[in-house]
């Protein structure tokens, strides 16, 4: 007699998990088949804000201190670009994830009336 703990049903073995480039892990690591959680889109923002702010602040920071700015210009010039590199990221992720779960919707609904329609054929 098998041990159910031991082995798994083939049915029940999960699928592989395609293998994505390392930028598409990191700016979105979801398949889009399925619509993204509140959670899994949130962690999609910050990680675009995470990955391209550090960029803005250390180019402003380079002009900043090639031109020769004072430390108050310098600072008040950093805190606007950081304002404008989280507005402006996070909108772009959020769009990402918007058109995501659009598309996702769609290709649910493509294959529910797929699947509908083999259904009535039998």
């Amino acid at each position: 007699m098998m041990d159910p703990t031991t082995d798994a049903a083939p049915a029940q073995q999960a699928k592989p998990r395609p293998q994505y480039s390392l930028m598409r892990r990191i700016l979105f690591p979801f398949s889009g088949e399925e619509p993204l959680s509140a959670r899994e889109g949130l962690r999609v923002i910050i990680g675009w804000i995470l990955l391209f702010l550090p960029g803005i602040v250390v180019l402003t920071l380079l002009v900043a201190f090639a031109t020769g700015a004072s430390l108050q210009h310098m600072l008040l010039i950093l805190l606007l670009m950081i304002v404008f590199g989280i507005v402006m990221f996070g909108l772009m992720g959020w769009i990402a994830v918007s058109l995501s779960n659009r598309a996702a919707r769609l290709f649910q609904a493509h294959r529910a009336t797929k699947v509908e329609t083999a259904r009535r054929r039998r």
